[in-house]
């Protein structure tokens, strides 16, 4: 049966999840997002259809489950640009600040829909049965308004309470994400029925009571390190997921389509609930989750770790989802995809704004540098590099971080003052020939009688030599 299949998505998530300067609001904003696209959710206010304009409109079980997406079906004969402005219309009266784009065509199924949606900027009005339709907020462009405390981007137009600060100016974004919906109260009262957070909160069976409530906390949960101020930002997506989408798509089975969105949404969740535990399982095991979930939908998946147990959750991340998605494509005779990351080191001070640009473009580096071809991870250490990656740094292969770990724990046991004298041998500063530079690094190993350094000479040698040392001098500083 021919029905119009209509996508309504929030753009630059990301992004938009970092507007406000603190834990709460930006939890306050992911719960709102995972409440308002959660398929049970939007069933329910189908059903209730108090606005009237959901006559006709079911959720769209064909497609992927991911935050921030509203999947829906419509009838033959019900308008799907009215039907796409009542979605804007509802996620912008909890959240106004969103930019959403929706797509929607006329077909059999899902999986031929789908080809047949414009992409984005193409005219609304393609065709009769396609088309295409953004939504953006109403700028903030009267210069005489007070901007918001908060996120310093719309003007104030309210105020609420934050703990201690009372009567705090807030845009109307902003007063969104704090009413019932961050953190304890929230949480707590059930005013936030689902979340990614919650979500992995009850696979780990434990309790919101189980969670930090600021960034600062977060950071000095103990761990292996003294150094109890510095968190990660790991932001992880899929590798030829759209090769492997096409090649469902060339089979022509609906049911196919159906199970890998599915699955891949299954994947990310259940690779997320693994590292969370090997984050978990470092030293002692704390009382609080190291781990935030901001963005956790289809392949993408974007969270805050405590610095000294990132390395863990990375590297079971990309091999737990690498191995879910293997089963599926294997099952179904597909190319194998896999995820990459992209890893920001900071003071847990730094702006978390700039640390998903960072862990963006550090993602992007990964995946480019290895073509999508295998997982791959790219970092950087704000105090050590700065913000920008230095030009020598590779982006290492899981493979090479898993075949090298006892190399990177030898590495990392090093004493500091060592690993200082490493680090400046092996700089390209001064003579920086290829040949000098490992001269004295055989020099400086033999001195110190760093036997695993010296047996770790070939893998050097295969990888770029003495760079690949930097880069290792680099990641160890937080490897665990």
């Amino acid at each position: 049966m021919t029905s119009v299949y209509l996508d309504v998505a929030v753009e630059s998530i990301q992004a938009y999840l970092s507007r406000t300067t603190d834990l709460k609001g930006r939890r306050g904003a992911s719960a709102w997002l995972s409440d308002l696209t959660d398929r049970d959710e939007l069933r329910r206010r189908l059903q209730e259809n108090s606005d009237g304009w959901a006559a006709g409109v079911s959720v769209n079980d064909e497609a992927g489950e991911a935050d921030g997406v509203v999947p829906l079906k419509l009838t033959p004969g019900c308008p799907p640009q009215a039907v796409a402005e009542a979605v804007f219309s509802e996620l912008r009266g909890k959240l106004p600040a969103l930019r959403m784009t929706a797509a929607w065509a006329t077909a059999d199924s899902y999986v031929a829909a789908h080809r047949r949606m414009p992409d984005r900027g193409d005219d609304p009005a393609a065709g009769d049965d396609a088309g295409h339709l953004d939504s953006l907020p109403a700028p903030g462009d009267f210069p005489l308004l007070v901007s918001c405390e908060q996120c310093r981007a719309d003007p104030r137009v309210t105020h609420r309470d934050l703990h201690e600060r009372k009567q705090v100016p807030m845009c109307a974004d902003c007063a969104g994400r704090y009413d019932d919906r961050y953190r304890k109260p929230g949480l707590l009262t059930g005013a936030v029925p689902v979340s990614a957070e919650l979500r992995l909160l009850d696979a780990l069976e434990l309790t919101p009571t189980n969670v930090v409530e600021t960034f600062t906390d977060l950071a000095e949960i103990p761990g292996p390190s003294r150094k109890r101020n510095h968190l990660a930002t790991v932001f992880a997506d899929g590798n030829a997921m759209g090769a492997l989408f096409r090649d469902v798509l060339a089979t022509g089975d609906d049911e196919l389509k159906r199970r890998v969105s599915r699955e891949v949404s299954q994947a990310t969740r259940g690779a997320l609930l693994a590292a969370t535990r090997a984050a978990m399982a470092v030293g002692q095991r704390p009382q609080r989750v190291p781990v935030i979930p901001h963005v956790v939908g289809g392949d993408d998946l974007l969270v805050s770790v405590t610095a000294d147990r990132a390395w863990p959750f990375v590297r079971t991340y990309l091999t737990a989802f690498g191995e879910r998605m293997r089963r599926i494509a294997d099952e179904a005779e597909l190319r194998r995809p896999s995820a990459s990351a992209g890893v920001v080191f900071a003071h847990h001070t730094f702006p978390f704004r700039r640390c998903v640009e960072l862990a963006e473009q550090a993602l992007r580096h990964a995946k480019q540098a290895h073509h999508g071809q295998t997982p791959a991870v790219s970092w950087l250490d704000v105090n050590r590099d700065g913000e920008q990656r230095p030009p020598g740094r590779a982006a290492w292969t899981l493979p090479e971080l898993t075949d090298r770990a006892d190399w990177l724990t030898e590495l990392a046991e090093m004493e500091q003052s060592a690993k200082a004298a490493l680090e400046r041998l092996a700089g390209s500063g001064g003579d920086g020939s290829e040949q000098v530079r490992r001269a004295r690094i055989a020099n400086q190993a033999s001195r110190l009688q760093l036997a695993g350094l010296r047996s770790a000479g070939d893998l050097l040698d295969a990888s770029g030599g003495p760079d690949r040392l930097v880069d290792a001098l680099s990641l160890v500083r937080w490897w665990q």
